[in-house]
Order: C-alpha cells, then sequence, then structure tokens
C-alpha cells in the first residue's frame, strides 16, 4: 500500500483523465454531519495509472481529509492526505507511489469526510456515466459511516469523488466533460432563447447553478416537503423545483438539500440573500380567470414586484393562449411581456376534449381528432406556444405541464389515468419539440385514484395506485438529467424522414437523435437519413443497450411499435 502525504492540485494535470472536469454538484453540502467514507466506483477501457484522486468540498465541509484507492476487494491500494485545501471547489491530492490498474476491473475511489457536509447530486448515478475511457455503474457512488471500504448506495448518489487517470498510451485522448457547444454542425441551427446561459440574466438562478449545462428544470406542482428525508425522495425521481407550498416551509429545507423554489416569500427564514430562491411563480391561469385588460393589469403588477430582485417570473396559461378563440394580439400579450419563463397546462391523455363530438381543432399547430389523445399533442402544444412567444421577436424558455397521473376536472366525465408509457412520451415529446422545462401536474381530483399530492403518497405508501405512474417519471427524469449537457445545446433545424418528429443535436464529437412518430401518422417501421456531414455508421440506441448500423449512405431503419415509443440515438460525427 502507498501512503503518504500530498500537495493539492486545483484544477488536476492537463495530461490526466477525469471523470467530472470542471463539473459541480446539485447540492454543495448534505445537512448529514456523520463521519462518512465517500466514493465512487468506476473502470477503464485501456490500462493506465492512478496518480490521485479529488473530490469536490463546500465551506462546511471541514476537518482532515484523506483519499484512499481500493480494489473490488476492498484491498486499500494508495491513501493520502489532502493539505493545503482551498475553502470550496475541487480538492486534489497525488499519490507517493501511482496505482496501476487494468481495462475492465472495478476500482473505487474515496475520501474520509468526518463531519459529513459531502457534496451530493442525488440520482447521479441512476444510470451508466462515461468520461473518455473511464465509466461508472449505475450505482456507483458508494459509502460507509464511520470509515473504510465504501459499499453501500443510497438513492444512486454522485457524491463528487474523482480520479487523476494517465493512460499507459495515449493516442488521442477524449476530453472530460466540458461545456456543451464544442462540436458543430452547419445545418442551420434553431431559434432559440440561449439554453442554459438565459439563466445568467438572472442572478439568483445563474448562482444557484441553472446556468450550468447539467441542470434541467423538472419542477412539481404542489408537493409540500416537511424534511430532508422527502426533499431527497423527491430529488431520487428527478424533482428539483418547486411551485406551491406550505407558508410554513422553512427555507433551510431547500438550501440543504439543493432544491429550489419558485414563488413569493414564505415566510421570515426566506430573504434576499436566500440562494435557492430563484424565481417567483406570478399566478395560475389569467388568461381564464380575467377579462384582457384587468388580467394584464394583474401580471403587471405581480411582474413590476420582481423585476429587481435577481430573480425570474414565471406563469401558466390556459390552452387558449394558443387557440384560435382568443385574439393572437391578446394570447401575444398574455405570454409576453410579463415574464421569463411561460407554460401552458393542456391534458390530452386524461381530459374529456379529444372525445368531443363535434371535435373543434382550434390550436395554431393543428391536432386532429385521431391523433389528439397521443404525446405528440403534447408537443405539439409546446411549439404552439413558442409561436406566441416569439410574437415580440424575444424569447424566453417554453415549460410543460404533464400529468403525473390525471388532469381531469373534478366533476368528471372521467376518461383514464395517463399511463406510465404515456407519461414518460409526453414527456419526452415535448423535449423534442424544444421544451426547456417539465412541470409536473401533481393532482388526481376524478376517477378511482385520487390525491392532492401523487408523488408525496407514493412515498408514505409504496402501493399507492400512482406507483407505476411515478416510477415512469423517475426512469424518464432520469434519461433527461443524464443527457443534459446534450439537450441543453441548440438544436438544428433537419428532417430524417417521413413520419417523424426530432431533435437533433451536436455534443462532444457525437450527434444526437431523439425521435418519436408524428402526430399525423400510425406506428411502425421509420427510415432515418443521417445529414451529410455525419459519418459515423454505428448508431447506439441509448438506454435500450443495442446498435443499428447506417448504410454507407447513412440510412437506418428502427420499429417504433407504439405511439408513445421513443429512441435516443447516438452517432459519431
Amino acid at each position: 500500500m502507498a501512503v503518504g502525504l500530498a500537495f493539492l492540485l486545483a484544477p488536476p494535470p492537463a495530461s490526466a483523465d477525469t471523470l467530472f472536469g470542471s463539473l459541480v454538484p446539485e447540492t454543495d453540502a448534505a445537512p448529514d454531519t456523520a463521519a462518512v467514507e465517500l466514493g465512487v466506483r468506476f473502470s477503464t477501457t485501456v490500462p493506465g495509472m492512478i496518480t490521485g484522486v479529488r473530490f469536490y468540498k463546500s465551506t462546511v465541509n471541514t476537518g482532515t481529509h484523506v483519499g484512499s484507492f481500493w480494489n473490488s476487494a476492498g484491498q486499500r491500494l494508495a491513501q493520502a492526505t489532502f493539505s493545503g485545501e482551498t475553502a470550496s471547489g475541487w480538492q486534489s491530492v497525488t499519490f507517493t507511489t501511482p496505482v496501476a490498474i487494468t481495462p475492465g476491473s472495478l476500482y473505487t475511489a474515496s475520501y474520509f469526510a468526518p463531519r459529513g457536509r459531502y457534496a451530493a447530486t442525488v440520482g447521479g448515478f441512476a444510470a451508466p456515466y462515461t468520461s473518455g475511457r473511464l465509466t461508472v455503474p449505475a450505482g456507483g457512488g458508494r459509502y460507509k459511516y464511520g470509515g473504510g471500504y465504501p459499499v453501500d448506495n443510497y438513492l444512486n448518489i454522485n457524491y463528487f469523488v474523482d480520479v487523476m487517470f494517465t493512460p499507459s498510451s495515449t493516442p488521442s485522448p477524449t476530453p472530460t466533460p466540458t461545456v456543451p457547444g464544442e462540436t458543430t454542425l452547419t445545418l442551420p441551427p434553431i431559434p432559440w432563447e440561449g439554453g442554459p446561459a438565459y439563466w445568467r440574466n438572472f442572478p439568483k438562478a445563474n448562482a444557484a447553478g441553472w446556468s450550468s449545462p447539467t441542470f434541467f428544470p423538472i419542477v412539481v406542482w404542489f408537493n409540500g416537503v416537511s424534511s430532508n428525508a422527502e426533499a431527497l425522495y423527491d430529488k431520487s425521481i428527478g424533482i428539483n423545483s418547486y411551485v406551491g407550498m406550505w407558508e410554513g416551509t422553512p427555507y433551510s429545507l431547500f438550501a440543504d438539500n439543493g432544491i429550489y423554489w419558485l414563488g413569493g416569500k414564505l415566510n421570515s427564514s426566506f430573504n434576499d440573500t436566500s440562494k435557492n430562491w430563484v424565481g417567483e411563480f406570478l399566478d395560475d391561469e389569467v388568461d381564464g380567470r380575467f377579462p384582457p385588460a384587468q388580467g394584464f393589469a394583474h401580471l403587471k403588477a405581480l411582474s413590476d414586484k420582481v423585476i429587481g430582485t435577481g430573480r425570474f417570473r414565471y406563469a401558466n396559461f390556459t390552452q387558449m393562449v394558443i387557440s384560435s378563440d382568443m385574439p393572437p394580439a391578446t394570447a401575444a400579450q398574455y405570454v409576453n411581456p410579463y415574464t421569463d419563463a411561460v407554460s401552458v397546462d393542456m391534458y390530452f391523455y386524461t381530459i374529456p376534449y379529444c372525445d368531443w363530438r363535434p371535435y373543434r381543432d382550434v390550436y395554431i399547430t393543428p391536432i386532429d381528432q385521431a391523433h389528439c389523445r397521443t404525446a405528440s399533442s403534447y408537443g405539439k402544444t409546446v411549439r404552439s406556444l413558442r409561436m406566441r412567444d416569439a410574437a415580440d421577436g424575444k424569447l424566453q424558455p417554453m415549460w410543460q405541464f404533464v400529468e403525473n397521473l390525471n388532469g381531469g376536472p373534478g366533476e368528471g366525465p372521467f376518461v383514464a389515468d395517463i399511463t406510465p408509457a404515456q407519461l414518460r412520451a409526453a414527456v419526452m415529446n415535448s423535449v423534442i419539440n424544444e421544451a426547456r422545462g417539465i412541470v409536473y401536474f401533481n393532482q388526481s381530483f376524478t376517477g378511482p385514484c385520487q390525491g392532492s399530492a401523487i408523488f408525496r403518497q407514493t412515498q408514505v405508501n409504496p402501493s399507492f395506485c400512482a406507483a407505476p405512474q411515478v416510477d415512469a417519471a423517475r426512469i424518464v427524469n432520469s434519461q433527461i438529467k443524464a443527457l443534459a449537457p446534450v439537450i441543453n445545446t441548440q438544436s438544428y433545424t433537419y428532417s430524417f424522414g417521413s413520419g417523424l418528429n426530432t431533435m437533433l443535436k451536436a455534443y462532444n464529437g457525437s450527434v444526437y437523435v431523439f425521435a418519436m412518430i408524428d402526430g399525423s401518422s400510425s406506428p411502425g417501421s421509420r427510415t432515418f437519413q443521417l445529414p451529410a456531414e455525419v459519418s459515423g455508421r454505428t448508431v447506439t440506441v441509448l438506454n435500450e443497450n443495442r446498435t443499428l448500423t447506417a448504410s454507407s449512405s447513412g440510412r437506418f431503419t428502427d420499429n417504433f411499435p407504439a405511439e408513445t415509443t421513443y429512441h435516443i440515438y447516438r452517432i459519431a460525427k
């Protein structure tokens, strides 16, 4: 065992591969204060040397930190004490003697936090994570209270422990994660509001990390949080932000758990320095509750109170703002002058509208009755809202409401609960159509399964009737989170073929194609034609453990057996 003191290296040597580069955690300091060993389990595809370990530190993660490196049998191969640490940020230590590692074998890097308060991203390892030659398996974040070889996993947390790896041979080093945009195409980009950089316009959101390429807003509508355990549960299913909350909720629950509040000042524990109070929800469905002149005045008064606070303004509207039932100028006036993020609620899978006789197709992006109750209608809602938003020549993020069980009216009639497959599809189709955030409608007022806080009721009772839908939300949220650096890049305008609804991205040497069938055709086989500048022919289907091969001309075919089916493809550029 190599044991020794070492010095701080931040950032790591340019020649070293790392897992996380300059990425930062969602939570700087977990509320846990117990002494604990925190680690990451990983493997490499090439032989090389582990020269040291790193960890991300907050100002309250104090005491003497000791880094260790272990083989899969729990034998400590190297150890070193961190010295010269900065108050916060990435800390690095080198071993006296580097450790040789073998491709394909599992190893664990760890550090000891004597007073807890470690960095954490809940669900960060819900799926495998790869950076260049290094891969962390799902569930690769490990811990052990009191110290020693860390073997326990909780909520797939990433504790932001890292290694410094030097390959034995370095033919063409693969870069560690960096900001999106380093890979580009010559195709025309879509108009956008700026992606993560948009949030730099709002000091509170920017300081809280909303401008990070790894962050994607997943918001819940009225899901009270009364303990750290409840906050951690929400984070385990991908929730990071809240609209609607009991007025007595202490700010510390947001600060301690890396979650965000979008609303007014709940109580005296909130103040101008509350970092996790990032935005204000102005009001809900003002367009459906007021005559236009009164609605405009109401929104302006609410909006004026937020200007200058550093927080952004968010409002939700009814489907009228994207329909022909409201004059375009009125709809544009609602959507544009008062907000910095906007959404519409329309629950196509679970409301009676799609069954009306006669059926009224009133939306500015047409939705025919045969395809009304499909995922494509959620994406068309985003597209329609973007048209209204673009009327003033300025763009803001479009968020999309999706019901996590039922969005039907309390007086009925009951149509159906959203199925797990439909929930995932509605979310993904919204993202494909450039939604910059997802908001879950968290209540169910009709049908056999009802509740006022669906996510929380499922935590309290794992056998609750909405448990399958909540698990579906967890799955699609984790997919979005894993691909946030990709999703947060600017998309390109391109048609892959008929009968398809797609989103094209370029990131870190590859192109990504998010695909579903469009809202005017039936499930079945679809053929894709890759852009001419994409040279790769191996098509990796993410989250499905399979690959396809494109022809020499760049064509490949895949099956979409249901309208809810979605595939995400990665192809080397």
